[in-house]
């Protein structure tokens, strides 16, 4: 109950966090909105300037600063604050952050690209270092959940960034890291580590799309080159990168196994989507190939809530078969990519060594 009641708190408190600068920019909107601006307009525009681009973001690093909210957050408040003060205040008025945005905008920019450049290079760095130590840990039947470069440059962006565009970060370069330069097998613990990709056609399907895209980017090409030579290369580079991305999608399942560990699951489904189960949450797992279409109408669910609680590991859907189910007693977020979450009770997936998947995952429930 106390654990509750503090967790509770702990979001109210972040929420309140967040929610003091928005009343401030909403109250200083409503004031230059207001009647009483106009006649003061002049007198008023540097003071106004201020509160938008550092008097607003300056309370809120204050209040955040010893918190677990990352410091960053304050410069995208700042750049927030920037564009609504160009929105909202009078054209006239707008001196002093046409200023800011020229002078002081770029370095602003310069600055939070050259921390990125470095936290990533960081964590590339350990990601090597963890590498290195690893075939001794396999040697020891361990496994470091932070050795997955995945997780590693997860946790490096979300240093920096708001957890949303860190999401957004973290998978654009995961995509190029998979798609061109990660081509190397990794070796796995067969104590803790299940692989999900052998047996389910997912990486053919996904090796078969990729090359539809690259004949009909040729044909789509060569067509709309006759109407717009510039439409045609753009069309042709998105299509170039959603190969790209394809590709990046299939290499991560065998880059990304599922895990076992510390009386823990990390069930993974390459860098498309992945979740962290405490053991003592499951409550049953079952080798089962229903679709979840059969256990909602088995089980008589059809409260949408409820519906929404029965996911599938892979964003895929019925394109991707499954042959274990799990139930939680309590429940958990799938966390999806580019940052899109759901939660979730009931998880079905797929794992090519299911009953030794399952066999381990009910030795450790029994515990």
């Amino acid at each position: 109950m106390n654990a509750t009641i503090l967790q509770n708190w702990k979001n109210n408190k972040q929420f309140l966090l967040l929610f003091i600068p928005v009343l401030l920019l909403v109250s200083l909107i409503f004031f230059i909105q207001s009647p009483y601006f106009l006649p003061q307009s002049d007198n008023l525009t540097l003071a106004i300037s201020i509160d938008f681009v550092l008097t607003i973001p300056i309370i809120y690093f204050l209040a955040i600063r010893k918190t677990k909210i990352s410091n960053l957050t304050a410069i995208t408040l700042m750049i927030a604050g920037l564009f609504l003060g160009l929105y909202f205040l009078p054209k006239e008025n707008q001196v002093y952050l046409q200023l800011f945005k020229t002078y002081f905008f770029p370095v602003i920019e310069l600055s939070i690209l050259s921390v990125v450049i470095w936290k990533v290079s960081r964590a590339i760095k350990k990601y090597r270092a963890l590498k290195a130590n690893y075939e001794v840990d396999l040697d020891k039947n361990t496994t470091d959940i932070s050795f997955d470069f995945f997780t590693v440059l997860r946790n490096s962006c979300e240093e920096i960034l708001p957890k949303l565009p860190a999401s957004l970060l973290a998978t654009e370069i995961a995509v190029v890291y998979y798609s061109v330069i990660n081509w190397r097998k990794i070796k796995i613990n067969p104590l803790k580590e299940f692989t999900y990709h052998k047996n389910s056609g997912t990486v053919g399907l996904l090796g078969a799309l990729v090359f539809i895209i690259a004949i009909e980017t040729i044909a789509i090409h060569l067509l709309l080159t006759q109407w717009s030579v510039v439409g045609a290369w753009i069309l042709t580079i998105l299509s170039i990168y959603t190969g790209f991305q394809l590709l990046a999608f299939a290499k991560s399942f065998s880059k990304r196994p599922i895990l076992i560990e510390n009386d823990t699951l990390y069930l993974r489904y390459g860098i498309m989507s992945e979740t962290e189960i405490e053991i003592k949450n499951i409550k049953s797992i079952e080798v089962s190939e229903k679709s979840l279409e059969e256990l909602l109408e088995i089980e008589g669910i059809e409260s949408k809530d409820q519906i929404k609680l029965y996911q599938k590991l892979s964003p895929l859907g019925n394109l991707e078969q499954h042959n274990i189910i799990i139930r939680l007693h309590e429940k958990a977020k799938l966390n999806g990519i580019y940052g899109i979450n759901k939660e979730f009770e009931v998880l079905a997936f797929h794992v090519d060594e299911k009953v030794e998947f399952m066999n381990q995952i009910e030795e450790k429930m029994e515990f």
